[in-house]
């Protein structure tokens, strides 16, 4: 894909995308207070009071108008290779928006997912290799929708902190760009736009936030940065693509495996909602809410830049500081659940001294009023 950047500097269609986003969110937030279209809550959110949840629809708009634009007036030689992107994009984001209207059934939310999948996958977007392993078309084809559907729903399944999955969202976009200006992928461009819109809906989502994102925010979030990084690239790149994207995923991802196995244990249903995500059992070790996202902020920051920093090391060295950020990854969420464990622990311990301290102070009253009306004096 080559794109003739004789019109407009790049940073114009980035500003675009950032106005856009900023300018529309009041608009939004006036309009879901006007209808009620405030996010309630559930088993899983920890916020309170009447947000409205219709921010995704900023991010969607900003990114497409921009993007277009790029487009549009720039000369793509090869316009076709985006637009199942674009279209893909455009399905799970309306679906999504639907289900935040309407609440649609789970099973009717896969099958729109699988469809906007099999729009990018059959046009050849997929992970063509692992490491020096170049996979057969079935492996491919398998991985590359599991992982699209799997991305999509983590950063669905993250979003229950203030500013949590647009932050997560935003570093990972960036870094892409970032990799893809190294690699001379011109796609880098709408990677920055992309990150732009975010931005201007982050403004409204830090703590304490004003405006959330929904599922068709988070949703459609998940399925660009699916798809973003499998645009063919050069050696060093595509050689650690798929950890490459392990890493800068992690925290939705792993979090979400954890989710699917914690339920499958307990034997309930995959989709419930329930208050066990990373961010719930950092609340519940004592983090305030701004001191869990920063922490997280920080950690994701740091694996951006390991990737970053992987890229220069070259293929067989930036790999083993790939597979160390990911053994960091999983550390920390051990150390996460263990912890989280041991308070839960306690608490029901001290739940329990609470319980019956009432019921042993009961029972040692009860031989002294017997006692005292056995007395002499009270005879």
């Amino acid at each position: 894909m080559r794109y003739n950047f004789d019109n407009m500097p790049q940073s114009l269609y980035i500003a675009l995308a950032g106005i856009l986003s900023i300018v529309s969110m009041p608009v939004i937030i006036k309009i879901c207070k006007k209808f009620s279209l405030y996010d309630y809550q559930n088993a899983r959110k920890i916020h309170s009071g009447n947000i409205p949840r219709l921010g995704g629809v900023g991010i969607f708009l900003a990114f497409i108008i921009a993007a277009v634009a790029f487009i549009g007036i720039n000369k793509v030689d090869n316009f076709n290779k985006i637009l199942p992107i674009m279209i893909a994009g455009t399905i799970v984001f309306t679906f999504a928006l639907l289900d935040d209207l309407l609440t649609l059934p789970a099973l009717a939310k896969l099958i729109v997912q699988l469809i906007a999948v099999s729009v990018v996958v059959f046009n050849g977007f997929r992970f063509k290799q692992i490491f020096s392993w170049f996979l057969p078309t079935p492996v491919s084809l398998i991985l590359t929708f599991c992982w699209i559907l799997g991305v999509i729903n983590a950063y669905n399944l993250i979003d229950g902190l203030d500013g949590l999955c647009g932050s997560f969202s935003i570093s990972t976009i960036c870094t892409l760009g970032i990799l893809y200006t190294f690699t001379g992928n011109p796609e880098s461009i709408l990677c920055f736009i992309l990150a732009a819109s975010i931005f201007g809906f982050l403004c409204f989502n830090w703590p304490p936030a004003k405006l959330f994102m929904g599922d068709a925010g988070s949703q459609f979030l998940g399925f660009m940065i699916s798809v973003f990084p499998l645009f063919s690239s050069d050696n060093v790149f595509e050689f650690n693509k798929f950890l490459i994207m392990i890493v800068i995923t992690a925290f939705p991802v792993f979090d979400t495996i954890a989710a699917i196995w914690r339920r499958i244990r307990d034997k309930k249903p995959i989709m419930s909602p329930d208050r066990s995500h990373l961010h719930h059992k950092l609340l519940n070790m004592g983090y305030s809410k701004k001191s869990a996202l920063y922490l997280l902020c920080f950690l994701q920051i740091l694996l951006c830049g390991s990737v970053i920093i992987s890229y220069f090391l070259g293929a067989k060295r930036g790999m083993a500081l790939l597979i160390e950020s990911t053994a960091f990854v999983t550390l920390f969420f051990s150390f996460v659940h263990y912890t989280n464990r041991a308070v839960i622990l306690k608490q029901q311990k001290e739940a329990e001294e609470a319980a019956g301290a009432p019921e042993a102070s009961n029972q040692a009253e009860s031989p002294d009023s017997s006692n005292t009306s056995d007395s002499p004096a009270t005879k």
